[in-house]
């Protein structure tokens, strides 16, 4: 639900400890957007390109891939958002969903036959495992190979850092978001929620940027004609350079 825009907030908004927190959450947003005006320009642009590429798409063909990139746009918004306001951990599994639909469009492609079968996953355990054979990162992968080698490239990269740094519990991303502090002989863990400024914020923000321009390239090859239509393929060139 989107409710109309508040000039400030509504009273008993900050008094908890939910609301508190969606206040330093939005306030690091500006934070960024202000003091990061360069990288958040890239963000805008890769969205403003992505919506563009999927809004008004009239009887899109093939059909089934527009679906799963209007997923991957609304996960790369929700990555966006999380970065910005420095929850760079769980960012990471907003990341990894943009990617992976973007990568499974590309994979169903206009297969109807590969669709229903994805679409009855939840009809029989036999449907389950056929599913899960079926649809493997590596077969993902091939099919982008097949198509473009450096896509193919830059989306393994990404997946693979997006594993380590917070799409799965692994250690780079638990390390990244916690400090250890040591205080009168005893140890504190503490876990970061949202990071201030530094070198885990700026490799978030270039890591969002990248996965953007990974769908919209993956979007090219699915529907390189409208792509091109909507002078998108110049626009992604351009910011290409930068990344």
């Amino acid at each position: 639900m989107i409710g109309k825009r508040q000039k400030r907030a509504p009273d008993g908004w900050g008094d908890d400890t939910l609301t508190s927190y969606l206040d330093d959450y939005r306030n690091n947003q500006f934070a960024a957007f202000v003091g990061k005006p360069d990288e958040v320009a890239d963000l805008i642009a890769i969205d403003g390109m992505l919506k563009r590429l999927l809004e008004g798409a009239r009887d899109p063909k093939p059909f089934v891939p527009m679906t799963f990139l209007l997923r991957a746009h609304s996960a790369y918004r929700a990555a966006a958002g999380a970065v910005m306001a420095g929850q760079l951990y769980e960012a990471q599994a907003c990341l990894r969903l943009c990617l992976e639909h973007a990568g499974y469009g590309h994979y169903i492609g206009g297969d109807t036959a590969m669709w229903e079968r994805w679409m009855r996953r939840h009809d029989s355990d036999e449907h389950r495992k056929a599913v899960r054979k079926e649809f493997t990162a590596a077969k993902v992968e091939k099919k982008l190979q097949a198509a473009d080698a450096s896509v193919a490239k830059a989306y393994e990269i990404l997946y693979e850092r997006l594993i380590d740094f917070g799409a799965h519990p692994n250690e780079k991303g638990f390390s990244m978001s916690s400090n250890i502090r040591r205080e009168n002989g005893d140890v504190h863990i503490e876990a970061i929620y949202l990071h201030s400024d530094g070198l885990p914020l700026d490799l978030a923000l270039k890591t969002t940027a990248q996965v953007g321009i990974a769908a919209l390239r993956i979007g090219q090859i699915i529907y390189p004609q409208r792509f091109k239509d909507l002078g998108l393929d110049l626009e992604l060139a351009t910011i290409m350079k930068r990344y």
